[in-house]
């Protein structure tokens, strides 16, 4: 009898053991690791994720354009990505599909230095550079188009350079690589009076700048997502009411990202997080399809159940 009670005492050990074991989770990073993922690693640290039964490993690619095609590939769990980017792999048939959002609004801008630049229209006759091709020259385009501003008479330039430095220096009079939580920092710290267009604001559409994507095939049956997205949602949480306690453990274990800017950047990118990270605004995502089929960035628009999990 004793045998037997030993014997059922160590099943229900073992099963509660199984039952709490952390599931892993492997998440590819859209770049190095930065304040943008400032909620990410709030999830982990805090034991957001924890406490869903998750063990989240952020992973730094070693080439971001791969990104999704690891994904797709298997060897991820999710990926964080752009929403832009989102159109493109449905339409080129790359089996992934958004879970969630991390930051949604743009975050880029058309920005300029030059004090003699107050409106779109002081743009004509201009020089602007771009990083993205396919995408922030054609947000340049209609940008321009919203205020009546002849396209033709811009100048638009490929940038192999750093656009801080190209606007500061004047080789150009605008850029479309200038995001509000850190570029936009940084010129100002240098003295710079800069003057900002945001896309969502002359004729292009509200978008999600990083969103999480998983493996279409698999998605719905992954049980892990919502799970790490409740821990999310709960990270981000956690982050707005402990700012400085999360920076300071950030950069305990990233110490070469401990400078003036990098706070400054964390500081600025605490409010974009999205708290309810699972939510699709379907119109919102129509929308933005149909400008890119509209710019010729895509040849139709699929129905939105291919873009996102959540409906």
């Amino acid at each position: 009898m004793n045998t037997l009670r030993t014997a059922i005492t160590a099943l229900l050990l073992l099963a509660t053991t199984s039952a709490h074991a952390e599931q892993k989770v492997r998440l590819l990073l859209d770049w190095f690791v930065n304040p943008n993922h400032a909620a990410i690693f709030a999830a982990q640290y805090s034991g957001a994720f924890k406490k869903e039964g998750l063990d989240v490993e952020m992973i730094a690619p070693a080439d971001s354009a791969s990104v999704p095609l690891l994904l797709a590939a298997g060897k991820a769990d999710l990926a964080i990505s752009y929403q832009p980017q989102l159109y493109t792999l449905v339409e080129k048939d790359v089996p992934v599909i958004r879970v969630g959002t991390l930051i949604g609004q743009p975050l880029n801008t058309l920005t300029t230095v030059s004090s003699d630049i107050h409106s779109l229209k002081d743009l004509a006759g201009k020089t602007l550079g771009y990083a993205v091709p396919g995408s922030e020259d054609v947000a340049i385009r209609n940008m321009l188009k919203s205020q009546g501003v002849d396209v033709n008479s811009v100048k638009l330039i490929s940038l192999n350079m750093d656009s801080t430095s190209a606007l500061l220096t004047h080789k150009i009079d605008g850029a479309m690589t200038i995001f509000r939580n850190y570029e936009l920092i940084d010129l100002q710290d240098k003295g710079a009076k800069p003057v900002v267009f945001k896309p969502e604001d002359y004729g292009v559409p509200a978008y999600d700048e990083l969103i999480i994507l998983a493996n279409n095939k698999s998605a719905a049956q992954d049980k892990r997502i919502p799970a790490f997205l409740r821990g999310l949602d709960a990270g981000v949480v956690w982050l707005r009411a402990h700012p400085e306690e999360a920076w300071k453990a950030f950069i305990k274990q990233y110490p070469e990202l401990n400078t003036k800017l990098n706070h400054q950047a964390w500081e600025a990118t605490l409010p974009l997080f999205d708290g309810h990270s699972a939510t699709f605004d379907k119109a919102r995502y129509q929308a933005f399809g149909e400008y890119m089929k509209a710019n010729g960035l895509i040849k139709d628009v699929a129905p939105m159940t291919r873009y996102s999990l959540e409906q």
